[in-house]
């Protein structure tokens, strides 16, 4: 014999007549909205003590007569907790009795004990049957079991969702998240659509996981002394952020697993967005699957994803004053372990990554990052993580942000506010700096050996620090180089961008340009990171600037980087780049300044008004140049005379006389000397040595230098026209192709010269190191960087025919970019 579920559920629910008495057990347990009432049914049936099982009956037909739960659910769940409370309570007299013993309410209690109960031990008359090892749920509480369901089930830890209608956000948020609104300001700080849409991309892009893992993966190679200086430098209050980090980098983990933390967190927030009236159905949805999507294609099981999410709770705790659930473990054990748990209903390894539903999600979630500012910010962010939120929401970026970048550009870069965007960021485009490190692994791929002129000579550590690069730059002919121009480039270009100083409209022109030559270089985005992390291990051996392997590394392994979604398509065959092209002749021609004031990478700029005027009075004090028409004189002269004439007159002479070089010699030796004489002294004994080879060399190299970096001077002045600067390096490269028959012969003409016109100056011999130094770098690219004369061809050679897909740097007229 059987009884009905209403017939047994009579006496019990005797207990809660009205509504106003329905309202008071909500309230006596603080269950204030339907995602409470679920914490607290899933907490009773977890508890099985008869106390928690009869309250959450009543709970739940408090909850059916109030109408936050539909009937037919509410059925399902009385069910479960009857045929729970029974086999927990074999008959009236033993749950009496605990309840007795448990210290339930007096009033209830007596209710209860003056109540027919004869119906208790009977069989409940429902179509499942729940044992005490096995749950067969009711449908109506079975989850949905398409992504969208395993979607909700992956942040179920907020609250769970049944089968509640999706399409109505003010239905779900009157009854799960009545303080949605509250909750993104307070928590999230998230205001506006905009605010929302920057975290939910901030979330599943970087997140708190790329700060903790850098860190992380830093404390596990680092020693004692250093993990002392991290402390040091962490933000008050992070003391129990740097005792778990330690603790977590001492143990055998090679990883620290977080990224849970972030892909559940932005399910949540996609859902809140919705319900909060920020983000569409369709919008909330697309988020939701991507971040489920994420989670799929990172852990195995549902117990790895929570193992996951707590860490990162774990470690988020000990950086914030906020707190979440302070049973958040509990609940994760619950969803778990529980029979009507979402967790427990989806199987995870059922969901295929395949399914269409995330191929529309994924295409939706890319469409937003299909911007040429996203992409510069994203390349930006490696050098400062907060760059990302620059392209996310550039309008809403903080005032401290923006002082911070003009602090930096202004004070920090000394760029004049008064330039235009394109010019002030034409320095950092240096074509010349892509054309050498492309060449640089193709020389090194072929075995091509630095040629050294007889004068200048590497010791056996330089050497061998070339020999060591060779194999590590020949491996990068396979990657172009253009990235370690371009991320520097779009570092500036954003923190141009956040100063809030310059035409949107023109950054973005800018930003487009970079993105085509980015996208004609290389095939994906991936690809991208690859060149750079293959550049940065290298170029990083010199130690002049901060590696970023450890951030390349990240971003190519994390499935959330937002280098993984970028919609990456390849430009016209014909594109505009954001700097100015200039041939390799010219650039070989302008970096025959390279020892004396360092080298070109691309077309020279001209000068804003502070720099151009210090620059002109330096000018006129050195060269007593008044003009123009001054400055063209002294280049008339340098090209047909210039200090290689003093040489010639002066001193050559004596080359064929060693008797009267001695006589001369010994008649400045008598007499005390001014500076003047002391210098033509020492220009003596040097011919008479024959310093450096200074007898044998023509001395064209010397004043060609000067040539190139006083024609320089006067186009930043505006005293050349870019076409008057052309045609002087077109005469300076006819000028020493006569003289000279490649880069080692310059060299060795070169380095003469500047030691015999040298003035004679107590450091002088520390000037004559730093020069050869710096020739020998030029030569041998040890440093790589500094090995431009390595790489470009000299100018009296047959110009070499290049492939631009081949040789990115170059097109076949030699113009590089």
């Amino acid at each position: 014999m059987s009884v009905s579920l209403s017939d047994w559920l009579r006496p019990l629910l005797l207990l809660s007549q009205d509504d106003r008495e329905n309202a008071e057990i909500l309230a006596e347990y603080s269950l204030s909205q339907l995602a409470d009432a679920y914490a607290f049914i899933y907490q009773s049936w977890q508890d099985k003590t008869a106390s928690k099982l009869l309250t959450s009956i009543q709970v739940i037909a408090a909850l059916d007569r109030l109408h936050w739960l539909e009937t037919a659910e509410s059925d399902a769940w009385l069910s479960l907790f009857a045929q729970r409370l029974q086999q927990a309570c074999p008959s009236a007299e033993a749950l009496l009795e605990e309840l007795e013993t448990t210290g339930y309410p007096q009033v209830r209690l007596q209710k209860l004990q003056t109540a027919d109960l004869s119906n208790w031990s009977e069989d409940l008359d429902i179509p499942w049957v729940a044992k005490p090892d096995r749950v067969v749920l009711p449908p109506e509480l079975k989850v949905r079991s398409t992504p969208l369901g395993y979607a909700l089930a992956v942040r179920s830890s907020s609250f769970v969702l049944y089968k509640q209608p999706l399409n109505c956000s003010d239905y779900l948020r009157e009854r799960f998240w009545p303080d949605v609104q509250e909750t993104l300001n307070s928590y999230w700080q998230v205001y506006t659509a905009s605010d929302c849409l920057q975290l939910i991309y901030w979330l599943g892009g970087q997140g708190q996981r790329y700060a903790w893992q850098l860190d992380f993966a830093w404390l596990k190679n680092s020693d004692a002394e250093d993990r002392q200086t991290w402390r040091e430098e962490l933000p008050e209050g992070f003391e129990g952020y740097a005792d778990l980090m330690e603790e977590l980098a001492l143990e055998d983990k090679l990883e620290l697993d977080v990224a849970a933390w972030d892909w559940v967190r932005m399910a949540d927030l996609a859902l809140a967005g919705y319900l909060a009236g920020y983000l569409t159905s369709s919008q909330w949805r697309s988020f939701a699957l991507v971040a489920l999507w994420l989670l799929r294609s990172r852990y195995g099981s549902w117990e790895e994803l929570a193992d996951s999410y707590l860490l990162g709770y774990r470690l988020w705790q000990t950086q914030t004053d906020f707190s979440l659930s302070p049973e958040l473990e509990v609940t994760w054990q619950q969803l778990l372990t529980l029979p009507f748990s979402p967790l427990q209903q989806l199987d995870w390894q059922a969901l295929s990554l395949d399914h269409p539903d995330f191929r529309d999600a994924i295409n939706y979630y890319s469409e937003r990052l299909d911007d040429p500012l996203m992409l510069a910010s994203l390349l930006a962010s490696l050098r400062d993580d907060v760059s990302l939120l620059t392209g996310l929401a550039l309008d809403d970026l903080p005032e401290s942000r923006r002082s911070e970048a003009k602090d930096y550009l202004f004070a920090g870069l000394d760029i004049h506010p008064d330039e235009q965007l394109t010019t002030t960021l034409a320095r950092f485009w240096q074509p010349g700096r892509v054309h050498h490190y492309d060449q640089l692994a193709l020389n090194c791929r072929v075995g091509k050996i630095p040629q050294l002129p007889s004068n200048l000579a590497a010791v056996d550590e330089v050497w061998e620090a070339w020999r060591e690069q060779t194999p590590l730059l020949a491996e990068l002919v396979k990657h172009p180089a253009g990235i370690v121009m371009a991320e520097k480039y779009a570092f500036y270009l954003v923190k141009a961008l956040e100063t809030n100083h310059y035409s949107v409209k023109e950054a973005e022109q800018l930003a487009l340009a970079l993105k085509d030559y980015l996208s004609w270089h290389y095939s994906s985005a991936q690809g991208l990171l690859q060149a750079w992390q293959g550049w940065d291990e290298v170029l990083s051996l010199s130690g002049e600037e901060r590696p970023l392997l450890a951030e390349l590394s990240w971003h190519l392994q994390d499935p959330g980087s937002l280098f993984r979604f970028l919609p990456w398509k390849r430009p016209p065959a014909r594109f505009t780049e954001p700097g100015k092209p200039v041939s390799e002749a010219d650039l070989a021609t302008l970096n025959l300044v390279g020892p004396l004031t360092g080298l070109h990478w691309s077309w020279p700029e001209k000068l804003p008004q502070h720099p151009r005027q210090e620059l002109k009075s330096l000018l006129q004090d050195t060269h007593l140049f008044q003009d123009a028409d001054d400055l063209k004189d002294f280049l008339n002269h340098l090209l047909l005379a210039g200090d290689r004439q003093e040489y010639m007159i002066a001193f050559s002479p004596f080359t064929l006389n060693s008797e009267r070089l001695d006589m001369e010699i010994e008649a400045q030796e008598q007499d005390d000397r001014d500076e003047e004489q002391e210098a033509y002294y020492q220009r003596l004994l040097r011919v008479k040595n024959n310093a450096l080879g200074i007898n044998d060399l023509d001395l064209t190299a010397w004043d060609m230098v000067q040539l190139v970096d006083l024609a320089v001077a006067g186009y930043q002045l505006d005293w050349l026209s870019e076409k008057e600067l052309q045609e002087w390096l077109a005469r300076i490269r006819e000028q020493i192709t006569q003289e000279y028959t490649g880069w080692a012969d310059f060299a060795r003409a070169l380095l003469a010269g500047y030691n015999f016109f040298m003035n004679e100056t107590e450091n002088r011999a520390e000037l004559l190191e730093v020069f050869s130094q710096r020739l020998l770098s030029l030569l041998i690219a040890v440093p790589a960087q500094a090995g431009l004369w390595y790489t470009l061809a000299w100018p009296g050679d047959k110009q070499r025919s290049w492939n631009q897909s081949a040789t990115p740097s170059l097109s076949g007229k030699q113009r590089l970019h």
